[in-house]
């Protein structure tokens, strides 16, 4: 099956201001492509306070938010050329929070993004304090701390962002161009003046 993440995936444009909004770090596809990815086998996903797993089988592209009840209050959105991107998205007004996922064709991404500031447009509001991974990854902690839970990797600058330095983990084997395994999870961490500001777990196939 051909990975298909890095093309252009959206048509008609039904929430361009809030789909160009979006915070967009560089993807972990992109580090992974590029050689920049520290290879590990577990998978990933975003507990929201409480004790719920997912509910979907690792390889689907649903799974980093399937134990998450609060994306079901979230704000659904359409934006895009070609085929539509597809999402949801909530904000914390009170502690400047969005958690948001976006995706189509052969891809999707969940985001747990802080300082990202208020969306462009009302979207479902909730509060993400306690949103952090199954792993126990949550905003706010430093590439040490993280590191002690994923494992060695390198702090890497991150394309297009300065100031941004970047934990790349991937379950792919291979490459792009001799991908022997058909479907995986990319897990980013981005990290502003030492500390973890935001949390990207995506599913490609």
């Amino acid at each position: 099956m051909a990975l298909v993440i890095g093309l252009a995936c959206g048509a008609r444009a039904a929430d361009t201001v809030l789909g160009n909004w979006l915070p967009k770090a560089d993807s972990g596809f992109n580090a992974w492509s590029r050689g920049q990815a520290t290879q590990i086998t577990r998978y990933d996903y975003f507990a929201c306070g409480t004790s719920a797993k997912p509910t979907l089988p690792t390889h689907d592209l649903h799974y980093p938010g399937s134990a998450c009840p609060l994306l079901k209050t979230a704000t659904p959105f359409v934006y895009g050329s070609a085929e539509p991107i597809k999402g949801s998205i909530l904000y914390d007004l009170s502690g400047g929070i969005v958690f948001f996922n976006t995706g189509c064709c052969a891809w999707r991404g969940y985001a747990l993004v802080a300082g990202a500031g208020a969306p462009p447009q009302s979207v479902a509001q909730a509060s993400l304090k306690d949103v952090r991974t199954a792993r126990g990854v949550k905003l706010g902690m430093t590439p040490a701390e993280v590191t002690a839970i994923y494992g060695p990797a390198v702090l890497r600058n991150t394309a297009n962002h300065a100031a941004v330095t970047t934990l790349y983990y991937t379950t792919m084997h291979g490459t792009p161009k001799n991908l022997p395994d058909a479907c995986g999870q990319h897990q980013s961490f981005f990290f502003k003046q030492g500390r973890l500001v935001e949390i990207d777990l995506l599913m490609g196939c």
